[in-house]
């Protein structure tokens, strides 16, 4: 009898063992897990400035054009005391999917003596054109108005107060007006104007 109460205990135990692999079966198919791999289609950021594309790092300046009024007694082009200058900047965000935030600084003679231009006015008939600082002017463009080019134009005047300016030959661009243009993606914030 001994034998055989072994052998039901056997026998039990295996069927629980059974039983036991059976059920950790099924419940580990309700904990197999799946791997996957998410797939993100990063937003694409290319502006131009003036048919430049510019991006970080970039270091080399881009042209800007100025037309002037001509002047009694100077060469058509050139400038001299009285000179009104209009610098367009177009703008091409076409190809960039976040909306942008454009700033203009302009040192002129009204922040440094040294210079011998003074802005006059900021004009764009595509961008709110925002004065944010002494200097600084800043415009968005929304993501819905992303495509197409947008224009800014820069107003400069050599205001012709009656003092003599000293021609050399060293006199170069930074002399008259430095004007920096940067760009960053636009985040939601509010142009705060300038009350100064």
């Amino acid at each position: 009898m001994n034998d055989r109460k072994r052998s039901v205990l056997v026998a039990i135990l295996l069927i629980f063992c059974f039983i036991y692999l059976v059920v950790r079966a099924s419940h580990a198919a309700y904990e197999s897990s799946i791997s996957g791999q998410a797939e993100n289609d990063l937003a694409n950021w290319s502006i131009k400035i003036n048919n430049q594309e510019i991006n970080q790092g970039v270091t080399n300046p881009i042209a800007l054009n100025y037309t002037v009024t001509d002047l009694t007694n100077v060469r058509s082009g050139k400038v001299a005391p009285g000179a009104n200058l209009s610098y367009p900047i177009t703008i091409d965000a076409s190809g960039s999917e976040v909306a942008i935030k454009l700033t203009f600084s302009i040192e002129d003679k009204s922040v440094d003596p040294d210079k011998l231009l003074t802005l006059t006015s900021v004009n764009s008939s595509d961008l709110t054109v925002v004065r944010v600082g002494v200097s600084s002017y800043s415009a968005i463009i929304p993501k819905a108005s992303l495509s197409g080019t947008k224009t800014v134009t820069l107003n400069l005047t050599w205001v012709d107060d009656g003092s003599s300016v000293e021609y050399t030959d060293v006199m170069t661009d930074d002399d008259f007006a430095e004007i920096e243009v940067s760009a960053i993606q636009y985040a939601g914030e509010t142009l705060t104007p300038y009350s100064g």
